[in-house]
């Protein structure tokens, strides 16, 4: 075997190699290549933060805390299909009191996980444009029949941990 022959039988093996080494799944920001909807998914969390905001007094934030945040909202794609596999909702808490006699201040937080599994096979463009919409934050995901907002009253019934 002459040494050109060799060297390309190599760079074959080594290619696959560096496929795998990458993972078969990706935040939404890095797909198809690194950062690539990085404006996209970072308005998104932002609409949906401020959807959050304007729902969560007179909804699913009632219970032990008053100040309830997003603090992320990630999303898994299968790289080699891109396609949106699931997201997650991490959302925090918090009660501050001044205690009268000694003038400490309290603290009482909590913090939630709420995943989303989303219908296998939906195309990365299908996810944004359905949330992009008008109320697409509040309608149904491709594929489903309720939205993002729907996993969180069940899931924050639950302490924070």
């Amino acid at each position: 075997m002459n040494w050109n022959r060799w060297r390309c039988g190599v760079l074959l093996l080594l290619v696959p190699l560096t496929a795998l080494a990458r993972g078969t799944h990706v935040d939404l920001i890095n797909h198809p290549t690194q950062e690539a909807f990085w404006d996209r998914a970072y308005a998104l969390e932002g609409a949906l933060a401020q959807a959050f905001d304007r729902l969560c007094a007179d909804t699913f934030c009632e219970g032990d805390y008053s100040n309830y945040r997003v603090l992320e909202f990630r999303c898994a794609v299968l790289a080699h299909r891109g396609t949106v596999q699931r997201c997650v909702w991490v959302l925090a808490a918090s009660e501050l009191a001044v205690h009268p006699d000694t003038g400490q201040v309290q603290v009482d937080n909590g913090h939630w996980t709420c995943p989303v599994e989303m219908q296998p096979g939906v195309p990365v463009e299908a996810f944004f444009a359905s949330l992009e919409a008008p109320d697409g934050l509040m309608a149904p995901l491709p594929g489903l029949d309720h939205g993002l907002f729907e996993v969180l009253p069940d899931c924050l019934q639950r302490r924070g941990a």
